[in-house]
C-alpha cells in the first residue's frame, strides 16, 4: 500500500517484464496543440469527470456541468475517501516526521501515531453518510500501517551514515509523491488535477477501493497526458492500486495492477473527453446508463426511488 525504495526496485523488474506495445507519437501529452489531442471544445472537465467509475454515459459530468445539480455523500464514496485521504495524509506525515529527525525509529513510529490520532479524528468530522463509528478502523489501520512501514524505513535510513541532509533523508524514507498537482488545460482538463501518488521512476498510482473497472486504466491514460503535456516527457506506465477493505474481518488489502499506457487507453480517453464536452456544450443528455451504480452521487437526481432513506 506505500511505497518504499525497496519497494520501488522490485517494481521497476516487474514492469520491465510488462509486455508494452509503446505509444504513437501523435498520441504524447506533449503534442496537445495538435488533433487528435487539441480540444474541441472550451470545457475544462477533471479525469474523475470522465472516468468516474460509476456512470458509464458519463452522465454525472453533465449533470454537474450543464445541470448544476448537487451531489449528495453515500457511504461507498465516504469509504474511499477515507482511504484515499488516510494514506496520502500518512505519507505528508511521514515526510515532516522525518525533516525533523526523531533520533530512532521508535521515536519516529511515536510522533507518526500522534499525528494520526489528529489526522483520522479529522478525516471522520468529514462524514455526512457513513456512520464513523462503523468506519473510523478503516483510516486507524492504515494509519497504523503507514507508521511501522516508515519507521522502519527511518531507522534504516539512519543506519547507513550520519552524513545524510534533512532532504536526502525525508526522500529516502517516504519517495512517494502524494497528490501530485497537475495542469491539465493544455488538454481540456481543469488547471487542478491531482495525481493519486507520482512515484520517483515516473509510474503513475491510481488508488480505487471499488472492483476493477476499465475507468480506471483511462484515468491513467488521462493523467499520462496531462503530465506529458507539461514536462515533455514520456509517462508509459501505471498503476491501479486495488485497496479492498473486509468489514467483517476489519482487514485492508492492497493489490497492484501494472499496466503500460499505450495507444488504446489513450485514444479511448480522448474520445470519452470530446464525447463529454459535446454533450456539456450543446446541452446534449447522454441519458441514464443500463445500470446505475449505487455508488454515484448522482443516484438522488436521476433515480431517487432508488436511494435508501438514511436511519
Amino acid at each position: 500500500m506505500f511505497y518504499t525504495w525497496s519497494r520501488l526496485s522490485e517494481l521497476s523488474k516487474t514492469v520491465r517484464r510488462t509486455p508494452f506495445e509503446g505509444v504513437s507519437p501523435e498520441l504524447r501529452g506533449w503534442n496537445w496543440s495538435q488533433s487528435p489531442i487539441a480540444p474541441i471544445y472550451d470545457v475544462h472537465l477533471s479525469v474523475s469527470d470522465i472516468t468516474p467509475g460509476y456512470c458509464d454515459t458519463g452522465r454525472n459530468a453533465y449533470l454537474k456541468y450543464a445541470r448544476h445539480a448537487r451531489q449528495k455523500p453515500n457511504p461507498i464514496l465516504e469509504k474511499g475517501m477515507l482511504v484515499h485521504e488516510a494514506r496520502s495524509r500518512a505519507i505528508e506525515a511521514a515526510k515532516q516526521v522525518a525533516l525533523l529527525d526523531p533520533g530512532d525509529g521508535q521515536a519516529f513510529l511515536e510522533e507518526m501515531l500522534e499525528k494520526g490520532r489528529v489526522h483520522v479524528e479529522r478525516l471522520l468530522s468529514r462524514l455526512r453518510a457513513a456512520k464513523p463509528a462503523e468506519a473510523e478502523w478503516i483510516p486507524r489501520k492504515i494509519w497504523y500501517k503507514a507508521a511501522v512501514i516508515y519507521a522502519a524505513e527511518y531507522e534504516r535510513a539512519i543506519s547507513r551514515t550520519r552524513h545524510l541532509t534533512p532532504s536526502t533523508l525525508t526522500a529516502l524514507v517516504a519517495p512517494e509523491l502524494p497528490e501530485f498537482p497537475v495542469d491539465g488545460t493544455p488538454i481540456g482538463l481543469t488547471p487542478t488535477l491531482r495525481v493519486d501518488s507520482l512515484l520517483p521512476s515516473g509510474i503513475i498510482v491510481e488508488v480505487k477501493t471499488r472492483p476493477l473497472r476499465y475507468d480506471y486504466t483511462l484515468a491513467l491514460a488521462g493523467y499520462a497526458l496531462a503530465l506529458e503535456s507539461l514536462f515533455g516527457t514520456p509517462y508509459d506506465y501505471g498503476i491501479i492500486l486495488q485497496v479492498a477493505i473486509d468489514e467483517r474481518r476489519k482487514t485492508i488489502r492492497a493489490y497492484e495492477h501494472i499496466e503500460g499506457i499505450g495507444d488504446q487507453a489513450r485514444s479511448d480517453f480522448i474520445q470519452r473527453r470530446d464525447e463529454l464536452q459535446r454533450a456539456i456544450a450543446e446541452d446534449d443528455d447522454p441519458g441514464l446508463p443500463p445500470e446505475c451504480s449505487p455508488a454515484c452521487p448522482y443516484l438522488h437526481y436521476c433515480k431517487p426511488e432508488k436511494v435508501a432513506p438514511r436511519p
